[in-house]
């Protein structure tokens, strides 16, 4: 055994990418995007909730 470690410049890649600041932004965007497209459905998924929460009597 030499006693070296094994390079690491892949893992600071991936570091570095998982956290740049674009990666949250980009990740945002496309929830927003997703929600804007099945807004129909998730409308009507809140009023279904609202309304099962007030029938139970939990307001």
């Amino acid at each position: 055994m030499t006693g070296q470690s094994p390079p690491v410049r892949p893992v600071r890649r991936l570091r570095r990418w998982a956290t740049d600041p674009l990666v949250p932004v980009l990740l945002l965007t496309a929830g927003a995007m997703l929600a804007a497209v099945s807004g129909h459905v998730l409308t009507w998924a809140m009023v279904g909730g609202l309304a099962g929460y007030t029938l139970s009597g939990s307001v």
